[in-house]
């Protein structure tokens, strides 16, 4: 600790020693003094506007053109008409004019007569006589929709199931067919439409044969029709 109190001191006296050297150092300028001195105003008063010019004076307008006498000018279109120099007396009394000579007659006048133009005879186009409407032909065979109403099925045919469908385990099938009905009711098979199993389709034809519906009718008429049926046969 003692060693380091001299190092101390000797590092302060060297600070301070730079400290004086470098205020000798500084550079000292002299500033020049300022004099100030009073200025006095003074207000310059704006010279006076120029005087307008000579407005030129206001023309004037010339007089107007003296008349001249002007004299009568006679109307070329105009027939001078003689005046008398003695006085009329328009109280005197006028004598009648008579002439003995009669007034000629007025000519008739003349009338012209037309020739009336041949016209010819209208021609009388007939029309023709309406033809009468033929009466409808009765059909032979009438669809359902066209009868007075639906045949109701009166009696119904009987058939055997196959064995051969009932061993393979099937126990009903459907057959359409297009059958046509007389005049009494009566049904007589025309067409196979479809069928669910082909082994069916003479039984179903069994069915319809011995069947019986409602006489067709169209318009109170009994007439033969022409419908689908379709036929179901079970077990």
């Amino acid at each position: 600790m003692l060693r380091s109190l001299p190092i101390g001191l000797a590092a302060a006296a060297l600070l301070l020693g730079v400290l004086g050297l470098a205020r000798m150092l500084v550079v000292r300028v002299d500033a020049p003094d300022l004099l100030v001195r009073e200025v006095e105003t003074v207000s310059i008063q704006e010279p006076p506007p120029p005087p307008p010019p000579d407005e030129p004076p206001p023309d004037t307008p010339p007089p107007p053109p003296a008349l001249m006498e002007v004299s009568q000018v006679p109307d070329p279109s105009r027939v001078p008409i003689p005046k008398a120099e003695v006085p009329m007396d328009i109280t005197l009394p006028v004598e009648t004019f008579f002439s003995d000579l009669p007034p000629a007659p007025l000519p008739e006048p003349s009338v012209v007569r037309r020739t009336p133009s041949p016209v010819a005879p209208a021609r009388s186009n007939p029309r023709p006589a309406p033809r009468p409407t033929p009466p409808p032909v009765a059909k032979s065979h009438y669809n359902v929709s066209e009868l007075d109403g639906s045949p109701r099925l009166l009696r119904h045919g009987s058939a055997t199931f196959p064995p051969d469908l009932a061993r393979k385990g099937i126990s009903q099938g459907t057959v359409v067919l297009e059958v046509e009905l007389s005049t009494g009711g009566s049904v007589s098979v025309r067409r196979v439409v479809s069928s669910t199993h082909p082994e069916l389709v003479s039984a179903a034809r069994r069915v319809a044969a011995a069947s019986r519906f409602t006489p067709p009718t169209r318009r109170g008429q009994p007439v033969r029709a022409i419908m689908r049926w379709p036929i179901t046969i079970k077990k």
